[in-house]
């Protein structure tokens, strides 16, 4: 029981403080992919550390010495005997909720999530059906007076562009508006915001999982705004961002406009520091540590327990 608790102790701490870890990073505006990558191990660890605990609850350490045989037979028997009919009962319900439904919850927000994408976006295409398609910028073009630059994702992807961007922006402008929505199609960001989204319908309720969306929405535009930079100066992007910034997209699309347009554009003109190698090392491994945490948690008194099977003293 010591081990099921240190786990939901360990998944409580990081649902509700999880997100200071990574907004106060200086590093995640510099390497958005990386800050991504923390997002998701944190969430990651927070889902396993659950899990973990159900199982710890239902099949406790100090018996782990005895044959597998009814394991968790023997295990229900020892909570009903130490706690109780009630007691045991509720403690089995409890672990069968951490270790199973807790994943179900997960999984199906995650197929509403990407379901819903898919339907809506489906009918933006539809939409978009008889607009004219500009094959020298491989993109849709829109007659609308306001500059706008977006993507829908899937079957290939799709680029609409505003012809109101068109009189507006230069060509430079115009070709760092397309590769930053071409940047959107090929990192497939859409999957990694219906994810985020999938987390807060699961558990919205934590500060870790209410935030997601909105932050893995803002780092993917940060990603792609370092990808169309490649191909375009990091001025001409931020001009182009300046102009379509007041540009109103689809819910469902990717748009250039996206995010803290302020933030981004500052961003660009005064690029900071990315971490050096040794940065990186540290931040991967800090995400390997997040994952790994609950399955030590889990492993340290299994170990004990074995070595003191094996090598009584």
């Amino acid at each position: 029981m010591t081990t099921a608790l240190a786990l939901l102790g360990y998944a409580g701490l990081l649902g509700l403080f999880g997100p200071q870890l990574v907004d106060r990073a200086r590093w995640a505006m510099a390497a958005p992919r990386l800050a991504i990558a923390t997002w998701f191990a944190l969430a990651a660890s927070f889902v396993l550390a659950l899990a973990l605990a159900g199982m710890a609850i239902v099949m406790p350490m100090e018996i782990f010495t005895g044959g597998p045989v009814g394991l968790v037979q023997e295990c229900i028997a020892v909570l009903r005997e130490q706690y109780g009919e009630i007691g045991g009962f509720a403690l089995v319900v409890l672990a069968a909720v951490l270790t199973w439904a807790v994943p179900i919850r997960l999984l199906f927000a995650a197929i509403a999530a990407l379901r819903s994408a898919a339907v809506d976006r489906s009918k933006l295409r539809r939409e978009l059906a008889v607009a004219r398609r500009n094959g020298d910028l491989g993109a849709v073009v829109v007659g609308c007076s306001r500059p706008a630059a977006y993507c829908i994702p899937g079957k290939g992807g799709l680029i609409v562009i505003t012809s109101g961007a068109l009189e507006l922006l230069d060509g430079p402008q115009i070709e760092a508006v397309l590769a930053h929505e071409r940047a959107h199609l090929a990192g497939h960001h859409h999957l990694l915001v219906a994810f985020a989204q999938a987390g807060r319908r699961a558990f919205g309720w934590l500060p870790l999982f209410a935030h997601l969306p909105e932050r893995i929405g803002q780092l993917v535009e940060l990603t792609a705004d370092d990808a169309a930079a490649r191909s375009a100066t990091r001025n001409t992007l931020a001009r182009s961002l300046l102009n379509v910034a007041a540009a109103q997209v689809p819910v469902e699309a990717l748009a250039a406009s996206g995010g803290d347009t302020v933030a981004r554009v500052e961003r660009l003109l005064d690029a900071p520091a990315a971490p050096g190698p040794a940065g990186i090392g540290t931040i991967l491994g800090g995400n390997a540590a997040a994952v790994a945490a609950p399955v030590l948690i889990v492993a340290i008194p299994i170990i004990t327990a074995f070595g003191m099977a094996c090598c009584p003293v």
